[in-house]
């Protein structure tokens, strides 16, 4: 099957969406792939006391400013995703596919999705970049007794097996995983790297 549009977008994100947004506004024919199945899946890939490190009030898809009762709080996970599951219902977004090849073709490109081909104009890759897990190579080298995950692997304190704990990497995951742990009652090391820091609250 082959289907024409003058815009494809492939990936269903925020930047996708917004994107979409002002495409739908212009009134361009346009259409989305997302490999995924719903909406904001990528945030369903997170623990379950995931929050945002950045207060809502800093919420600004285009259009849909956050309009909730508490600008200063910090929006969990299951919001999130129903944040942006309200703003994709709007937009032509085409889920579970996956685009595996896109190649120059008369007066745009050709880019392939399981069995239908899309023929479009410009095509927009807007996939993101950190939907891989990055592992340093020693972690191969440790024995197998010691329970090894990564932070999209992490649901709560209770899925780990007893004993301490040590949280490679200081960024927004590894620091909300090992404050969750501690105040759990486990005993944690956090291995700090070159991850600049963002104070959640300035003077109060």
């Amino acid at each position: 099957m082959v289907e024409r549009t003058q815009t494809l977008i492939i990936g269903g994100g925020q930047a996708g969406l917004a994107l979409s947004h002002f495409l739908t506004q212009a009134g361009h024919d346009h259409l989305i792939l997302e490999a995924a199945a719903r909406p904001g899946d990528a945030w369903r890939q997170r623990w379950d006391s995931f929050t945002l490190v950045t207060p809502n009030w800093t919420i600004r898809l285009p259009g849909m400013p956050y309009a909730g009762a508490d600008p200063d709080g910090y929006l969990p996970r299951d919001e999130i995703i129903a944040l942006f599951e309200h703003y994709a219902a709007r937009l032509p977004v085409i889920y579970g596919a996956r685009a595996t090849a896109v190649a120059p073709h008369a007066n745009g490109y050709r880019v392939q999705a399981g069995a239908t081909t899309y023929q479009a104009g410009n095509v927009v890759i807007a996939t993101g970049t950190y939907q891989g897990a990055r592992i340093p190579p020693f972690a191969a080298t440790l024995p197998p007794e010691i329970r090894q995950i990564h932070s999209g692997q992490y649901r709560n304190p209770a899925a780990l097996p007893a004993g301490a704990v040590l949280v490679v990497g200081s960024g927004q995951s590894g620091c909300q995983i090992a404050e969750e742990l501690y105040r759990a009652g486990r005993t944690v090391f956090l291995s700090v790297g070159s991850t600049g820091r963002a104070p959640r609250r300035y003077r109060g």
